[in-house]
């Protein structure tokens, strides 16, 4: 007759419809188990199927710790149930309470629901414990690169990263992220040219007095947009993440070598890189909104240019659309729609 296996540390999976004893029995009967510690919780918040395809229904998942070994028949019994559903738990019971909450990196790369501390119900101070393990882990060199490639493959964002690893961790390992950034910057802006192939990229040239509400338009024009505004550094595209409406704010002559500018504002033109000081960034962009206090003509005529006969105003007079923002206009437009890109707006 085969041995039956003994073990200090099992978990207990049954599916809610399934379950041949009561759930709000749980308690009582982990409380009369024996074990040195416990805790269980109810996964009802799950995607309906696994990558695989398999149907996920709402379960419990039971973590026991015993001080000295017991089989898997008595663990089943607790439950009335069958030992086919009771595993060993060969891990550190820390993984075994991480995987409660859904907080392992299995878990986390099946795109499983993450549970919060509050839905465990256990023998022990359970949020308390998890705070030590997550303390724990957070340190380990593993656990980081899991969250790293978890952000290069796009399943946790940058601000998520940061939260997890904290800065510290992030500085250390602040050339791998810029590496994984820069692929993802340009996967991101092919994918973006092939949807946007043969459509004309507008600009808008909003030019008037300073504080009569330019930058305020802009916004109102874009407000239904993901949109960034740029400017007010010697860095126009520091912070530029692919955003594809762009607000470049108080435009002055010389900001950019006009050539860049014209390059930048070319409507057809979509595979293009705006300068930046640390690398290029490439532009995914579908409308531009500047703001300046210079008329196209007056902006022309300050900016330095080489050779005015090859870069002509004319240049930079078919790439935008010039509109003069002044109070009374202001006053008109800005409850009102959008104006077309084919209108000149010189009130």
């Amino acid at each position: 007759m085969k041995k039956e296996i003994r073990a200090r540390q099992f978990m207990y999976v049954q599916d809610l419809n399934h379950l041949s004893v009561k759930e709000s029995d749980f308690k009582q009967i982990l409380n009369q188990s024996g074990a040195m510690e416990w805790a269980y919780i109810k996964h009802d918040k799950d995607p309906k199927k696994d990558q695989e395809g398999k149907i996920i229904r709402p379960h419990i998942h039971a973590v026991l710790k015993y001080e000295n070994p017991q089989k898997l028949s008595t663990i089943a019994n607790l439950f009335n149930d069958q030992a086919q559903y009771v595993d060993v738990w060969k891990g550190r019971i820390a993984n075994a309470y991480s995987y409660l909450l859904h907080e392992t990196e299995e878990a986390r790369e099946q795109g499983k629901h993450v549970y919060k501390d509050t839905e465990v119900v256990a023998s022990f101070d359970f949020p308390a414990r998890m705070k030590n393990i997550r303390t724990k882990i957070s340190k380990s060199p593993k656990y980081i690169s899991s969250l790293i490639n978890q952000y290069a493959e796009g399943k946790i964002q940058y601000q998520e990263l940061e939260d997890q690893i904290g800065i510290s961790q992030l500085a250390r390992r602040k050339k791998l992220i810029d590496q994984i950034d820069e692929l993802k910057a340009d996967k991101e802006h092919k994918e973006w040219l092939k949807k946007f192939e043969g459509k004309p990229m507008h600009t808008l040239w909003l030019y008037g007095e300073a504080g009569v509400g330019k930058t305020r338009y802009a916004e109102y024009l874009l407000r239904k947009k993901k949109y960034v505004i740029l400017g007010s550094s010697r860095d126009y595209f520091q912070t530029y993440n692919g955003e594809h409406f762009i607000i470049l704010n108080d435009l002055r002559p010389n900001d950019f070598n006009y050539s860049d500018l014209l390059r930048i504002l070319d409507p057809y033109q979509h595979d293009k890189a705006a300068p930046s000081r640390y690398r290029d960034k490439k532009l995914s962009v579908e409308e531009i909104i500047i703001t300046t206090p210079y008329s196209p003509k007056d902006f022309y005529r300050t900016t330095k240019i080489d050779d005015r006969q090859v870069d002509t105003v004319d240049q930079l007079l078919r790439r935008i659309q010039p509109i003069h923002v002044t109070p009374k206009f202001i006053k008109r437009r800005l409850k009102i729609k959008r104006p077309k890109h084919t209108d000149q707006d010189n009130a």
